[in-house]
């Protein structure tokens, strides 16, 4: 299962996370569209406490839809730049490197 953009039904803009209002047309009425993959634009380390203690990595993903999101990175081999599929699991957004 992929993660959601949402598409403006007036005027075709694409956002993520789901608003209210769009932010070019004001229109209120949308449509989820599905987003599969992306481009990695930015990486972050990140510590995590708690339950599952551990380093992790952030990616800020150009998604092909339009909008950014930021996923969790399945492969520590994903650089800036690789094309990555997006899934949602477990409540999250999460990106692995797309096989050809």
């Amino acid at each position: 299962m992929h993660p959601s953009v949402f598409r403006c039904v007036q005027c075709d803009h694409r956002v993520f996370p789901a608003r209210f209002l769009c932010p070019m047309c004001h229109g209120d009425v949308f449509e989820a569209e599905e987003c599969a993959s992306g481009v990695v634009t930015e990486l972050t380390r990140s510590a995590a406490s708690g339950e599952e203690p551990g380093v992790y990595m952030l990616a800020t993903v150009a998604s092909d839809a339009g909008p950014v999101l930021i996923a969790r990175v399945l492969d520590e081999a994903v650089q800036r730049g690789d094309k990555v599929a997006l899934v949602l699991r477990d409540g999250g957004i999460y990106a692995d490197l797309e096989r050809k």
